[in-house]
């Protein structure tokens, strides 16, 4: 006997109502989630950081710390939702792009390819997961571009709409993947996208500097005016005619008149007005204003000698309210455009190449440009911005970044994330990132430094002892979420507690809550006019107050565990909406 089911009792006219109804409810993408191993841990034991002082880099203290994790970007993001929650401004990812070969992304520790009749699914489930988390690391002006082709271009453009927010969308950018696609009957395939969000509407690019290679000329004015063109006429035939514009121009002894007609001519011509004709662009107003300034040139042409207008790089002529011409400076730079990512230097090739110098050998396949990440980043970052990307594969963007660095002495900062699936993280990432620092071929070192860190997990919080073992692995993870990395105070068995020290705050922990005095007296004596941030051991989620009444500098005190397991009790919360 068949199942009944709840809509048999329905009329047909009610059910058309229900499915109406549940059509409209519904709008937008729905698919089975599946669930993940790596997300179910997280909310069974909490994830932590885990620093591999082997491969730290420091050479400049002065400078940033950039951050290199290993392992599972989803347990990576559940640790950076603590330690940099609102703080990221942009995010760059390249997560895999579904096409069904071979080898190409895993889910639960299993290859995904075209025969997985969930294979969408799947991919859905593990990025959406994602994108929600990296959400809230975000600034309020923060902006996150996604790299993907055709396969799931559609899901995820309907995916960002609902984690971002549909006003938020910014734009779809086609790249150009190769200049030669392969031979095909159909259309060859030559290029992928780059999809652009913002966290909050309104947020714009920067703008280009504009690069023309006809500003090739100099004059007296090039330090404040930069290289000038010549490719307007001051004379037009195409522009609406006005009598006012239409006058002789008496310049290095000879005559001018609008196209090079006889003095006859030029008055027939301001007669009969015409609606299109010959004349200046320029008032004769404009024009002694102009010539006084040095805008004017005259040159020869195969019909003879003309005026020319110069165009300069940084300056230009304006007017004005009370009709006064000045000259403007200010550097000439464009808007970006849905077409500015498919000149070829954008192209795979050119990743292949930078690749290939680096290691003098084939070691990664699939991989981006650095020149499409710098632009990227020269529109949406600021010079001491944070960048992440929870899809670091061989280390591009932090590449990229450090070469922005140099070229225009920004302090940005990222934050690579990658699993060591074939040993990428520890035989391509982050060698590619020491090299890059170092030094490698003919190519000088970058100045910068760098952390890298393991994941580990502690147990969910249910007993006293479960929270002094989270306090015991918490300091990376605290010295992540403070900046502060410079140890000037060992913990030991004598006093339980730690000091470190950045450029612009310090950090004790208090690992035992019996050892506050000894870190007064401690921070007392070693008197600093930096801020300081205390984090103190409590088995409850206050501290008093009255203890650290002797501290003769500006502090703030935050509990622990409790400042960490917050945040992760909220992010439970919002995995469950």
């Amino acid at each position: 006997m068949a199942k009944q089911s709840k809509y048999d009792s329905l009329s047909r006219e009610q059910l058309i109502d229900k499915i109406l109804k549940l059509e409209k409810e519904k709008y937008g993408l729905v698919w089975e989630d599946k669930e993940e191993d790596v997300a179910k841990r997280c909310e069974a034991e909490l994830p932590l950081l885990k620093e591999d002082k082997t491969r730290e880099i420091v050479k400049d203290k002065s400078l940033p710390y950039n951050i290199i994790i290993e392992g599972d970007n989803y347990h990576s993001l559940y640790a950076l939702s603590f330690s940099h929650k609102k703080s990221i401004d942009v995010i760059y990812i390249d997560p895999p792009y579904n096409t069904g070969k071979k080898y190409e992304w895993k889910y639960n520790d299993s290859w995904v390819d075209e025969n997985d009749r969930y294979r969408h699914s799947k991919w859905l489930s593990f990025i959406s997961k994602r994108l929600r988390l990296a959400r809230n690391l975000l600034t309020y002006d923060g902006i996150i571009f996604i790299s993907i082709n055709e396969n799931e271009l559609a899901q995820l453009k309907l995916l960002c709409d609902s984690i971002f927010g549909e006003k938020n969308y910014i734009a779809t950018l086609p790249r150009i993947t190769k200049k030669a696609g392969k031979t095909t009957n159909v259309v060859a395939d030559n290029n992928d996208f780059v999809i652009a969000y913002c966290k909050n509407k309104g947020r714009t690019f920067n703008k280009l500097e504009l690069v023309d290679k006809q500003y090739k000329h100099e004059d007296e004015y090039v330090e404040s005016r930069g290289k000038y063109k010549l490719s307007q006429t001051l004379d037009y035939s195409s522009i609406q005619y006005s009598v006012s514009l239409d006058y002789e121009i008496k310049l290095e002894g000879e005559i001018f008149r609008p196209g090079g007609v006889s003095y006859d001519d030029m008055i027939i011509r301001q007669q009969r007005n015409p609606s299109s004709d010959y004349c200046w662009r320029w008032s004769k107003e404009l024009y002694d204003f102009g010539l006084a300034n040095g805008f004017i040139v005259v040159k020869r042409t195969k019909k003879g000698k003309r005026i020319y207008t110069k165009t300069y790089q940084n300056a230009t002529i304006n007017k004005d309210e009370d009709g006064t011409y000045f000259i403007e400076y200010s550097e000439r730079a464009k808007n970006a455009t849905t077409l500015d990512l498919t000149d070829n230097v954008f192209s795979n090739d050119n990743a292949k190449k930078e690749l290939n110098k680096l290691f003098g050998e084939k070691v990664f396949e699939y991989t981006k440009p650095t020149s499409l990440i710098q632009r990227l980043m020269f529109w949406a970052s600021k010079k001491d911005s944070v960048v992440l990307d929870f899809f670091a594969g061989s280390g591009t963007t932090g590449h990229a970044i450090l070469k922005l660095n140099k070229t225009d002495g920004g302090n940005r900062r990222f934050i690579l994330c990658t699993n060591n699936e074939n040993n990428i993280c520890t035989e391509v990432t982050y060698p590619r990132i020491k090299k890059v620092i170092e030094g490698y071929a003919d190519v000088s070192g970058i100045p910068a430094n760098l952390k890298y860190y393991t994941q580990t997990f502690v147990p969910v919080v249910v007993s006293d002892n479960d929270k002094r073992e989270l306090v015991n692995s918490s300091t990376d993870i605290l010295c992540v979420a403070e900046d502060c990395y410079e140890l000037i105070r060992e913990r030991n068995n004598q006093s339980d507690f730690s000091v470190f020290k950045s450029a612009n705050k310090q950090m004790a922990i208090i690992y035992d809550e019996d050892y506050i005095y000894d870190c007064i007296d401690y921070l007392n004596e070693n008197r600093s006019e930096l801020e300081t941030i205390i984090y103190v051991f409590s088995y409850d989620h206050t501290y008093d107050a009255e203890d650290f009444a002797g501290l003769n500098i500006q502090f703030a005190v935050k509990p622990i565990p409790e400042a960490i397991i917050n945040v992760y009790r909220k992010i439970s919360k919002m995995k469950k909406k």
